[in-house]
């Protein structure tokens, strides 16, 4: 029943950020508890760190979903595993421990199963980081995982030599994983003004439709003359609301267009940019990269390559060296 008001009592639409921080404070609480507990003996911390368990998985996935659209009604299920989890604690020590299990495997699942979506489906955070945070999420799901098999090892090891190696190898995994979540929370950031709208169905079909066309257009028009895609904290959802148009209608359209994702679609137009300074001022590579909506240089200098080939540095050389000519 908590669970069940905490839902519909709170809006979980607008708090990426929040969700980040309260993940990493988890998993370092959690974290030190695994260290209490196995490298001190103090046998108090045990249950701390059991009802912590089943949070942290749940937390990571609703994480991560918070960058895809709104947390509300259907979408909040995952909140229902905790008490089960706990209900498990509470009957059966041996039930709990393969529930955890359970647990930890299929949302390191879904986790994966989010990130082999790819970039598009993380419409509230800036396309700038789209490929970090995608890995990000991967990387969350594989531990998550890995977890799971570490669980799976500690009942054994348990059962079959008394848990002699449990310390060492929890430890171990614990901090591996605090780490990777503390580093996968730092790109998995929401873009601080995006608001919410409800997608439309996606269609299907491979080849552009008229309704693409349009769309394609009014991108064309919007970068032109506005330059919106300079913004470095240009989001999907930003760049639809621009529009007036559902995120996946958006999407969509430029899949099927150009066969980018938003990304590089957005990427390709800061590089023709980034092109034009490169031979018509004497500005710095990192200025130019800043003046063309790339927040780090070194997403500059990867999209750069993808896009032309050559690295700036080699492509004002040549392209200097041609108009000297």
């Amino acid at each position: 029943m908590v669970f069940v008001w905490f839902a519909r009592s709170h809006d979980l639409s607008h708090r990426a950020h929040q969700l980040f921080l309260a993940l990493v404070a988890l998993y370092a609480t959690q974290s030190l508890l695994i260290t209490v507990r196995w490298g001190y003996g103090v046998l108090g911390a045990a249950p701390l760190a059991a009802l912590l368990a089943p949070v942290l998985p749940v937390a990571a996935y609703l994480s991560y979903s918070a960058l895809t659209g709104p947390l509300k009604g259907s979408r909040l299920w995952p909140l229902i595993i905790i008490p089960l989890n706990w209900f498990g604690l509470s009957v059966a020590r041996d039930m709990a421990d393969a529930m955890i299990l359970v647990t930890y495997l299929v949302f390191g699942a879904l986790l994966i199963r989010l990130a082999l979506k790819g970039r598009d489906q993380l419409a509230l955070s800036p396309l700038e980081n789209a490929r970090e945070i995608v890995l990000a999420i991967a990387l969350t799901g594989v531990i998550l995982v890995v977890s799971a098999l570490t669980d799976g090892y500690v009942i054994y090891d348990f059962m079959f030599n008394d848990g002699q190696h449990v310390g060492l190898i929890v430890g171990f995994v614990q901090s591996a994983f605090a780490l990777v979540i503390g580093i996968c929370a730092a790109f998995g950031r929401v873009s601080p003004t995006a608001e919410f709208n409800e997608d439309t169905p996606v269609d299907a079909a491979d080849r552009p439709t008229e309704q693409d066309t349009e769309v394609m257009a009014k991108l064309e028009e919007l970068f032109a003359q506005a330059g919106v895609h300079r913004n470095e904290e240009l989001s999907l959802r930003r760049l639809a609301r621009r529009l007036g148009l559902p995120d996946r209608r958006v999407s969509n359209a430029i899949n099927r267009s150009c066969g980018l994702s938003v990304s590089q679609f957005v990427n390709n137009y800061r590089i023709k940019d980034a092109c034009r300074l490169l031979t018509t001022t004497q500005d710095t590579i990192l200025a130019v990269s800043l003046a063309a909506g790339f927040a780090t240089k070194s997403n500059f200098n990867r999209e750069f390559i993808r896009v032309t080939g050559t690295s700036p540095s080699k492509w004002r050389t040549e392209n200097s060296d041609s108009k000297a000519a």
